[in-house]
């Protein structure tokens, strides 16, 4: 054999060998985490019943040591145990905002509000950039920071199709 990569003896070029695939039917397959939970259930109960309500800095410290969680977390679980008996782990909480809050001061809103029923809403209707770019003047001339083109686009989507299409087609 050469030392050759086109030789067709040539190891790379050899091919590969079959493999069975592994399938998972008929093996019991689990999830760790209703052990984990019930482990972590039983714990904390332990801790609950011998210490009472007052917790100090150190059982805490302890509790987030023996669970592998942050102190944070530790906090989370005791009250949601206090509050149903279970302890619920912290991945299966959604994270980040829920959907459709609002975050921006009334005056920010007030000013995009203003902005697409005076400027956007007409019926020579300008470009959505156009009306990005009106918003971030207005705020500029208010000394507020301009909002995200989404949170705009959010704004112009929240408004109903039917009262869209009524005030463009109205006539000054």
């Amino acid at each position: 054999m050469s030392g050759n990569v086109l030789d067709p003896d040539h190891p790379r070029l050899a091919p590969a060998p079959e493999r069975k695939l592994e399938t998972s039917i008929g093996r019991e397959r689990r999830s760790r985490r209703p052990d984990e939970n019930r482990h972590r259930e039983e714990v904390i109960r332990e801790v609950l019943t011998r210490e009472g309500e007052r917790l100090s800095q150190e059982v805490i410290r302890k509790l987030t040591s023996d669970l592998g969680v942050s102190r944070a977390t530790a906090y989370r679980m005791i009250k949601t145990f206090r509050s149903c008996g279970a302890v619920t782990a912290p991945m299966t909480r959604p994270v980040g905002r829920p959907k459709g809050a609002r975050v921006l001061d009334s005056a920010r809103e007030t000013l995009i509000r203003d902005a697409i029923e005076t400027f956007y809403l007409q019926p020579s209707r300008p470009k959505f950039s156009q009306l990005v770019r009106e918003i971030a003047k207005r705020c500029l001339k208010e000394r507020l920071p301009a909002p995200n083109w989404r949170t705009i686009k959010a704004r112009v989507h929240d408004i109903d199709i039917q009262t869209r299409t009524r005030r463009r087609s109205e006539t000054e």
